[in-house]
């Protein structure tokens, strides 16, 4: 409760402390933890046809991701790694199989899973289409691969997240562009049609380098994808979904400033026309809109004000932007000193402030992992 706590600002506009005002209450609150995920069903309970994911069952198969990678908050706020035990996930699925044809399995990073392979077998005995929503190329197996295939899987997703290896090791994405190959091959082999890629731009030491390789890629990918498949079609298509680098509260870039929008605008550009010549699709969202969502992910309680502002205005956040007394490019584009105290401080949701800052300074130096 934001009234419980009194919160002392430099003359900067930075905050110097966050201190409870109730004598006795806790200066940190700490995050609750489910032990044993096995206590609760992790499955769709609600029918919900006109939602995204209406036309599935979604199962959860476990909680945290043990990756690290530098730039996502769940890979941090879910530790420790939790997985659903195979009997446990079989209860869950022979309920969907009773409600539903195809069942959506969700995790921080599914093809991780420990059984994937058991679970994958579990789904096909029940007779129930598959979908995975992004996998790690360094994991993906023949055999895994195999199983989508059985299970009507026509589009397979990953996430590379940047185009060249150097920035994939600042942001603890430790992948090779061989592995990324790879993993089209396998595509290939066993006939699935269509690929999509998640890239983000704007992240910390990248370069038009870096950018421009995001295309480059695509042209070695494609290379690979279009060999006709075992049943002599032709690949379908390589989507590239290319999103804006959103600093995170509680990772090791909350203390990196988000890109100024006109130059992602222009880095956006330049990956468009690249792949234009390629014929590969391009999906991206507005730069000004993540430049909003930069402001609300590390914004204090005095970004509440911009908040009712815009509900008043209807939704209208760009012109609350205009109106509001408050500056946006004071949360979103400035670097932050590594002393700062943030607005999240006093929660403790099982990630140390020093751990963090020893990543974000192994980022800089282009470190993939911590000794």
């Amino acid at each position: 409760m934001p009234g419980a706590f009194e919160v002392g600002y430099a003359a900067d506009g930075t905050i110097e402390a966050v201190t409870p005002r109730a004598p006795g209450a806790p200066a940190v609150i700490v995050k609750r933890r489910l032990r044993d995920v096995d206590d609760f069903e992790t499955r769709s309970m609600l029918k919900t046809p006109k939602a995204e994911y209406g036309h599935m069952a979604l199962l959860e198969v476990g909680k945290g991701c043990g990756r690290g990678c530098r730039f996502c908050l769940e890979g941090q706020i879910y530790r420790p790694v939790r997985h659903r035990s195979l009997e446990a996930l079989r209860e869950s699925v022979a309920q969907i199989a009773k409600e539903s044809t195809r069942v959506g399995l969700v995790g921080a990073c599914v093809s991780d899973y420990p059984w994937i392979g058991e679970l994958m077998k579990m789904l096909e005995e029940y007779g129930v289409e598959v979908s995975i929503s992004s996998l790690r190329a360094d994991s993906l197996t023949e055999d895994l691969v195999a199983s989508l295939h059985r299970g009507g899987h026509r589009t397979l997703t990953m996430a590379p997240e940047a185009g060249t290896e150097r920035l994939r090791r600042v942001i603890r994405k430790v992948i090779t562009d061989e592995q990324l190959l790879a993993a089209c091959d396998l595509l290939r082999k066993y006939g699935i049609p269509n690929l999509k890629c998640y890239f983000m731009i704007g992240q910390p030491t990248e370069t038009m380098e870096d950018v421009l390789a995001i295309v480059d890629l695509a042209r070695r990918m494609l290379e690979r994808l279009r060999v006709p498949g075992p049943d002599g079609h032709p690949f379908g298509k390589l989507t590239l979904s290319v999103s804006s680098f959103v600093p995170k509260p509680w990772t090791p870039f909350q203390w990196a400033p988000f890109d100024e929008p006109r130059d992602l605008e222009a880095k956006l550009e330049a990956i468009k026309q690249g792949a234009r010549r390629l014929s590969v699709r391009v999906v991206h969202e507005n730069p000004r809109e993540a430049g909003l969502q930069a402001l609300l992910a590390r914004g204090d309680r005095r970004v509440a004000d911009f908040i009712e502002l815009a509900a008043r205005l209807e939704g209208d956040w760009r012109r609350a932007l205009r109106e509001w007394s408050g500056s946006a490019a004071f949360y979103t584009q400035r670097p932050r000193p590594e002393a700062e105290v943030f607005p999240w401080d006093h929660f403790d949701v099982g990630v140390k402030k020093p751990g963090l800052l020893r990543e974000w300074q192994r980022a800089g130096l282009g470190e993939p992992a911590t000794a």
